[in-house]
């Protein structure tokens, strides 16, 4: 029988190393070549190593001997010469600063200089700008007058229009009022009085359409005025339009001249300007140039290295280099040994797969002896008492079987647990020992690479800035030079800045004279528009007092309408409320009758009926009498304000607390036909005098929620009662 084989297939050992296993940088084979001097080599580092130690720095085996360079003669050297430099350098900003400071006072000098000629010349144009807008204005003041006064006389034919159309509808209220014949003897008294007023309004329109006719005229001599004034304000505005072109023409000159100074001096300005930040412009350059140097030469002064120090660092790397070179080949030789591992691990492995075949085949036979076995046992079962010796030694064979089954396995199990333990330990090691030295070889390289790009980088910068130091010599030179022209360039400035203020000076005191002269014509032309604006007032507020009047008679007569149309329907209420009363009375005697006859029909002498009658009698003139002293309270009610407003027609101081409000319009009440009533009851009584017994009770019942008893006292009824 052949062995079975893996049920897995075997892992594949991959050939490819793990990280940091080797080194991607080619090795300098030809390092050993090189003479004493420096060939392209890169003494110094650009940037100044730090002192801390990174990760994977330390090595216990081969530490690593780090010195610092130790030029101090040469630091020293350095040293006074870049505080040489520094002092020469904060001379020339001092001297450029003082320089500065003077060109810059100066400048701000002339700046205000200009700028009060500026300032000048604008007071000047806004003071002419502000006599053209107030001649303007008052052109436009009598424009708009003129506007006003047509307004003003359309307004005034309105209102004539307007007075014509409320006379059409008085007299159309009149014909409607002769219409009204059943209501004409209430209304009598209502009528007169409103008749009065109209002929008082009448008056007062006669009087105002005569005011109006005087208004009128003198407002036509007001325009006559007016125009008189308006040819002397146009002459005068004309002659303030001459000087005002004369002075606009001198002003333009002057502008012209100022303008044109003006341009000078913003030209030398901008001259100067242009000048000093071309030599700031330069100066900024070359201190920027001076302190490039001076930090490029204390970075060359702090980097450099002595030539021992060199000597020892090149020493050092070569024996890092040697060192590296062992440990490549320990490297190599454990390389070696890791090969050799990986294949006793296969070889291990192979065996372990062989015996575990070889234990499956063993394990497959004893299961097979084992059912022959019990085959055997069954079929031989009259056999078993005959042979125990021979089935004690098969289950004592079969015992020791499994035993070593299980014996074989652990064995195998601690021996593979063994040995990889030992290769994961044996790996840890050399994959330790391999990124260290491979660590240790980058920075060795790197910190030659770095030395020898510095030594060259530093070489070069030296020679720029030396160059850059002798142009900037020659430029300061240069600036010195830029400097004193531009200091003439500042005084002949000055002297023509003088000659500009004298020329200033001289216009500020021909344009201060013109002002006065313009001043004292404005001064004129404002008291004459003064006048003439207070005359325009007075007549405006005529005209505005005229037209209130008549919007007040308006609102009266429209007021008048209302109070006729309550009327109306206070006409109808009473007729509504006489009719109930008529009707209240005839169920009152009818109910009376009813009651004398309920009560007296056993009376032969039927003497209820009189009782009745004088009860109904008494209750008639009751009636009357309460009547006729409440016509005589509201006549005399009516008396004494007629005499009252008489007394204020009359008067002519009447206080303004008593004058007759308009708001509040009195309306004379239409009178109460109670008498016809009452007069209506006794004929009744006369005719059937059998018919009333309980008249009194159901006539004061129906008087006494009637509101005409209650106001009657207080005379006539206002427009608040009405509504």
């Amino acid at each position: 029988m052949f062995p079975r084989g893996p049920r897995f297939p075997a892992a594949k050992i991959p050939e490819v190393p793990g990280p940091n296993a080797y080194n991607p940088q080619d090795p300098e084979y030809d390092a050993y070549k090189r003479g004493a001097f420096l060939e392209k080599t890169n003494r110094f580092s650009k940037d100044k190593p730090s002192e801390i130690p990174g990760p994977g720095a330390y090595n216990a085996d081969a530490p690593l001997a780090s010195g610092k360079p130790g030029g101090s003669g040469q630091k020293t050297s350095s040293a006074d010469r870049y505080a040489v430099l520094q002092r020469k350098l904060e001379d020339l900003e001092r001297v450029h600063t003082e320089g500065k400071k003077a060109h810059g006072a100066e400048v701000e000098r002339l700046k205000l200089e200009l700028n009060r000629a500026q300032r000048s010349s604008t007071e000047h144009s806004e003071r002419a700008d502000k006599l053209k807008k107030q001649n303007d204005a008052l052109e436009n003041r009598a424009q708009e007058l003129k506007k006003t006064s047509m307004t003003e006389q359309s307004e005034l034919r309105e209102l004539r229009t307007k007075l014509k159309a409320t006379e059409h509808e008085r007299t159309q209220l009149a014909a409607k009022q002769g219409e009204a014949g059943e209501t004409k003897k209430a209304l009598q008294a209502a009528e007169a009085r409103r008749k009065d007023d109209v002929r008082e309004r009448d008056r007062k329109i006669v009087e105002l359409e005569k005011a109006l006719a005087s208004e009128k005229k003198r407002r036509e001599l007001v325009e006559g005025k007016l125009t008189e004034v308006k040819s002397r304000v146009d002459a005068e505005v004309n002659d303030a339009r001459a000087a005002t072109t004369h002075l606009e023409t001198q002003l333009e000159s002057k502008k012209a001249e100022a303008h044109s100074t003006k341009a000078a001096l913003d030209d030398a300005k901008v001259h100067a300007a242009e000048r000093e930040e071309e030599l700031l412009n330069m100066l900024e350059q070359h201190r920027a140039t001076l302190s490039r140097v001076a930090h490029e030469y204390g970075q060359l002064a702090s980097r450099s290295v002595s030539q021992t120090a060199h000597s020892r660092i090149k020493h050092e790397a070569d024996v890092l280099k040697l060192r590296v070179h062992r440990l490549e080949r320990k490297l190599a030789n454990s390389e070696g040994q890791v090969v050799e591992l990986a294949n006793l691990i296969r070889q291990t492995k192979d065996e372990n797969s062989f015996l575990a075949t070889q234990l499956r085949e063993a394990q497959k036979e004893v299961l097979r002896y084992a059912g022959i076995l019990r085959d055997t046992e069954d079929t031989h079962l009259e056999d078993a008492p005959l042979h125990p010796e021979l089935e004690q030694d098969v289950e004592r064979l079969g015992a020791d079987l499994r035993a070593a089954e299980r014996a074989s396995l652990e064995a195998i199990r601690s021996d593979l647990h063994t040995w990889t333990q030992l290769d994961r330990l044996r790996a840890d090691a050399l994959l330790l020992n391999a990124t260290v030295l491979l660590k240790a070889v980058d920075e060795a390289d790197e910190q030659v690479r770095q030395r020898s790009s510095e030594l060259s980088a530093s070489e070069v910068k030296r020679d720029e800035l030396q160059k850059a130091f002798d142009i900037m010599r020659t430029q300061h030179a240069d600036t010195q030079e830029q400097l004193a022209r531009t200091s003439a360039a500042c005084d002949a400035a000055k002297t023509a800045e003088a000659a500009l203020r004298k020329q200033l000076e001289d216009m500020r005191a021909a344009n201060l004279a013109e002002l006065s002269t313009a001043q004292q014509a404005l001064q004129k032309e404002k008291d004459t528009v003064r006048k003439f604006a207070t005359t325009v007032q007075q007549h405006r507020a005529a005209e505005e007092a005229l037209r209130a009047e008549m919007d007040q008679m308006s609102a009266e007569l429209a007021e008048a309408e209302r109070y006729r149309e309550a009327y109306g329907q206070l006409v109808e209420e009473v007729d509504a409320l006489v009719a109930r009363n008529a009707l209240a009375e005839d169920e009152a005697s009818r109910l009376s009758k009813f009651n004398a006859e309920i009560v007296g029909h056993n009376n032969p002498a039927q003497r209820i009926m009189y009782v009745d009658r004088i009860r109904r009698e008494l209750h008639e003139t009751k009636q009357e009498l309460l009547i006729l002293t409440r016509d005589r309270d509201a006549a005399q009610a009516y008396n004494e304000d007629l005499q009252h407003e008489l007394d204020l027609y009359k008067s002519v101081a009447v206080p303004p607390e008593l004058k007759p409000r308009t708001t509040v319009t009195r309306v004379e009440r239409l009178q109460v036909p109670s008498a016809s009533i009452g007069l209506g009851g006794s004929q009744k009584g006369s005719s059937g005098l059998n018919s009333r017994s309980t008249s009194t009770m159901a006539s004061n019942r129906k008087l006494e929620p009637m509101p005409e008893v209650e106001y009657d006292t207080q005379g006539e009824m206002t427009l608040d009662e009405i509504l």
